[in-house]
């Protein structure tokens, strides 16, 4: 009796620990392979987080494209409103205004869709949707993320529920699209 016991109590751990939700770590040096989409045109992405703060640094990264990286300033991870790269960017640094953040949404924009499930970007309202049938996977592990799409349903981001750092994992709809597959 105390060794099947034991067992289904084993067993229930098990359970617990697989129907746990991915949540990695975003720190300095974190690597997060992606696929990025322009044009219907599939390509590899890298983004690295260079640093988290005095500024944010998120560097990026194609193969035969070139390399550069967006600066957030720590005013901008607080309290910006709106999201920097809807073109093709430049090579090299590019600093953001301090209501521009790149790849992350602000801390109190996360605050706020955390509180009200609802969030306005670029002047755009987005809402969390249902579950999805099909759940956002990295590394090959179904990740905690919320999903939100505009109220006109053409702008989806799926962002890491991560309130120090809520880095965008995934978009649909942008002038350049990506999916994060992989997280190191």
């Amino acid at each position: 009796m105390k060794r099947t016991l034991l067992t289904l109590f084993c067993l229930g751990l098990l359970t617990i620990a697989n129907a746990q939700k991915l949540l990695p770590e975003i720190k300095k040096g974190t690597v997060l392979t992606s696929s990025g989409y322009m044009n219907g045109q599939e390509f590899p992405l890298i983004f690295v987080v260079n640093s988290l703060a005095g500024p944010a640094s998120i560097g990026w990264s194609v193969d035969g494209y070139g390399e550069g990286s967006f600066e957030i300033s720590d005013k901008a991870l607080e309290s910006a409103t709106k999201l920097a790269g809807g073109t093709q960017p430049a090579q090299g640094v590019t600093k953001l205004a301090d209501d521009q953040t790149f790849g992350v949404l602000s801390k109190e924009a996360y605050k706020t869709l955390a509180d009200k499930k609802t969030l306005n970007y670029n002047g755009l309202k987005f809402k969390v949707k249902a579950d999805d049938a099909n759940p956002m996977k990295i590394n090959g592990k179904e990740a905690d993320v919320t999903h939100v799409v505009t109220e006109d349903g053409k702008l989806q981001l799926w962002i890491l529920n991560q309130p120090a750092f809520p880095f965008i994992v995934q978009t649909a709809g942008m002038p350049i699209d990506f999916v994060v597959t992989e997280i190191k």
